[in-house]
């Protein structure tokens, strides 16, 4: 009987373990160090008060000051509102990602408007059928650009890549 107490004890033990690790997880999301390049800025964290279309186009400008319903952020808040349907992320995440990939791309000499960015990964995401990680699409999209592929012809290799997802619902 002793034996089986201890299995019991044991799986209790393990099972309130992964329910920290669990948690700890989710903070961490939080914590993820930014990028490190050329002019990079803080992430939009969680609890940050600011909405992620208006961080996204400060951050483009620049950290510039830049007004709520100034044309670029409402381009981005459109782009980020039509990306619901097709990739997993928050818009919060969206603006970290893009932010991101673009900090990337200009790097390389590759400066993309953030709102149009955000519309064609979308658009890739929406040839597969099914909803994408964002964060796995801005990869494929940097991988293609960094080694020189324009900016149509990786967008064309990425939407022919995604849409043959639809195959094999």
């Amino acid at each position: 009987m002793r034996f089986g107490a201890a299995i019991i004890f044991a799986g209790v033990c393990a099972l309130l373990a992964a329910c920290g690790e669990e948690k700890r997880s989710a903070e961490q999301d939080d914590m993820i160090e930014p990028y490190s390049g050329k002019g990079a800025n803080n992430w939009l964290r969680a609890a940050d008060h600011t909405e992620p279309a208006l961080w996204l186009a400060r951050r483009e400008a620049g950290g510039a000051a830049v007004r709520e319903r100034a044309p670029a952020v409402e381009r981005i808040r459109a782009a980020l509102l039509s990306a619901r349907a097709h990739v997993l992320e928050t818009d919060r995440m969206l603006a970290n990602r893009t932010a991101q990939l673009g900090q990337m791309l200009a790097d390389d000499g590759h400066a993309e408007d953030f709102a149009q960015l955000i519309s064609s990964l979308v658009d890739v995401a929406a040839a597969a059928g099914q909803k994408q990680t964002y964060g796995e699409l801005c990869q494929h999209y940097y991988n293609l650009r960094h080694a020189g592929i324009e900016r149509d012809a990786a967008l064309a290799a990425l939407a022919s890549r995604y849409s043959a997802q639809k195959q094999f619902r």
